[in-house]
């Protein structure tokens, strides 16, 4: 049976139901808030109890509201922990990341999309294939690369030495210039993504072409038509691509577990691992900084979200720009 029977005989079962559309969509997106909604209200619940509480037999209810608040579990995670120079870490990665993967996949998509020159569809099939490779075959590539490179660069010590820079007369590591422990290794490979380069390649296709070649009469650079034309219509796409780059390095955790060795360089999901070792978890106390990690993401979504539009509403500003 295809999928159009499929979807012919869903409607018409609403149809001699009674059931209006609109009253499908509430539903279906009440089931999928409930779906997300629940684990984070947990989440957040079981980070304002105290361990004796969280094993205790209890109730549905229970699960969801303490008996007794703890508040003192958020205090104590900076306490036990550097969390807040953690924090610094993953936010200065996720930014750094997030902006070079805007840049460098706006650039590579124009090229791709727009402009015309030898091997385009060549280095466009090369980029499908590379995007197909799964992240563990070129995991220990890539360590070694980085775990070997200030060995090639001269002169070696320059850039493998450990640095310590002062902010407000407290000293503040900021490790190596290149190879492992460094921002460096931390922020390149979240930089670069073929995700980001394909959806943005989607997004000027979408691009009038009459509009393009009245640009490049007018402008007669491919520079002046990028920054000028392109990056503006493509805005949602590009605050797309910022935000899920930013999400994405503010929640990894194999490379930088990976790639740092020492606490003054580890990013918060991995200072989390504090909380946890072979024989006990604490995990009032893991909640509590999963709930602190989950907030800087929440505020970006909230900032970008009405930037964010269809694709549709897309097309239509495209031909406003006519």
């Amino acid at each position: 049976m295809s999928s159009h029977t499929i979807s012919s005989l869903v409607t018409m079962l609403i149809s001699k139901a009674g059931i209006s559309e609109k009253v499908l969509s509430v539903f279906a997106g009440l089931l999928l808030m409930i779906f997300f909604v629940i684990p984070f209200l947990w989440m957040l619940a079981t980070s304002l109890k105290s361990d004796n509480e969280l094993f205790e037999v209890m109730d549905c209810l229970s699960l969801f509201f303490p008996r007794h608040v703890r508040w003192g579990n958020y205090q104590e995670i900076f306490m036990k922990i550097p969390f807040l120079r953690y924090l610094l870490n993953s936010l200065l990665v996720a930014l750094f990341s997030a902006m070079l993967e805007t840049a460098m996949a706006s650039l590579a998509a124009f090229g791709l999309s727009r402009m015309r020159w030898k091997a385009r569809s060549m280095i466009h099939r090369m980029l499908f294939l590379s995007w197909l490779v799964p992240f563990s075959i070129v995991l220990i590539p890539r360590f070694l690369i980085f775990a070997y490179l200030p060995g090639l660069l001269w002169p070696s010590d320059f850039w493998s030495s450990w640095r310590v820079i002062e902010l407000g007369g407290v000293e503040y590591p900021v490790g190596r210039l290149v190879g492992l422990d460094s921002f460096f290794a931390l922020i390149l490979p979240g930089s670069l993504s073929i995700t980001a380069t394909f959806l943005l390649i989607t997004a000027m296709n979408r691009i009038s072409p009459q509009l393009l070649e009245t640009a490049y009469l007018e402008a007669g650079s491919n520079l002046r038509v990028y920054w000028d034309i392109v990056l503006p219509l493509i805005r949602p796409s590009l605050i797309t691509v910022a935000f899920i780059a930013f999400l994405s390095s503010w929640q990894s955790f194999t490379w930088p577990l990976i790639v740092t060795s020492t606490m003054e360089m580890q990013t918060a999901p991995i200072g989390l691992r504090a909380f946890q070792n072979l024989h006990s978890t604490q995990w009032c106390l893991l909640m509590a900084g999963s709930v602190v990690l989950t907030l800087p993401s929440l505020g970006f979504l909230f900032l970008a979200q009405r930037y964010m539009i269809d694709r549709f509403q897309l097309s239509e500003l495209s031909e406003s720009r006519m």
